[in-house]
């Protein structure tokens, strides 16, 4: 009960506070218009946000599903076995999670079989 009600007291309290600020630039339009005031230059424009910078993109020999259907052909291996295989296939992945790239890879389109944990081609 007491922590709702300071969420309450605190927010009444932002509300009086950003209501007393618009009161307060109403009033100085209002003298602006009235010739009471000088006009202020508009406010600057804000800066552009930056660039997101994205990584390079990598050359691979061959996709990743197709690297992933190489080494499990025959073979069912789990999430880590397939990555390990992959990557000592020499694929190199540009993500900070390269299992994230190889779940989306292995749950899409229903390519590939889950049995127990370990994928095979479907």
């Amino acid at each position: 009960m007491k922590n709702t009600l300071g969420k309450f007291i605190k927010l009444q309290q932002s509300l009086l506070n950003e209501k007393a600020q618009c009161l307060a630039r109403v009033k100085e339009i209002d003298d602006a218009l009235a010739g009471k005031a000088p006009v202020e230059a508009p406010a600057a424009k804000p800066a552009k946000p930056a660039k997101v910078r994205r990584p390079k993109r990598v050359k691979n020999p061959m996709s990743l599903r197709k690297a992933i259907i190489q080494v499990t052909t025959g073979n069912p291996m789990t999430k880590e076995g397939i990555l390990a295989a992959i990557e000592k296939l020499g694929y190199r992945f540009a993500s900070k999670n390269p299992i994230n790239s190889l779940n989306s890879v292995l749950y899409a389109k229903k390519q590939f079989k889950n049995e127990d944990g370990k994928f095979s081609p479907a």
